[in-house]
């Protein structure tokens, strides 16, 4: 009798974080936010989780706005 070992096939799913570079990648990456949050794909119950950052980039953006040239 011949035994054959089956090779074993394994998928790992690793999280590879990126910042965006450009203000075009930037844009992508809050209109994907806001989309994904107009659907409903991001949960209501991770809205408060998300509140303070969401806060604090309008609070920030409005006071860069406001700054002279």
């Amino acid at each position: 009798m011949i035994e054959i070992e089956k090779p074993k096939t394994r998928t790992v799913e690793v999280v590879v974080l990126t910042e965006p570079r450009t203000a075009a990648e930037w844009e992508a990456m809050l209109d994907a936010f806001a989309t994904r949050l107009a659907q409903g794909r991001i949960y209501r119950r991770d809205l408060p989780t998300l509140e303070p950052a969401v806060r604090r980039l309008v609070e920030v953006w409005n006071r860069t706005l406001q700054q002279p040239h």
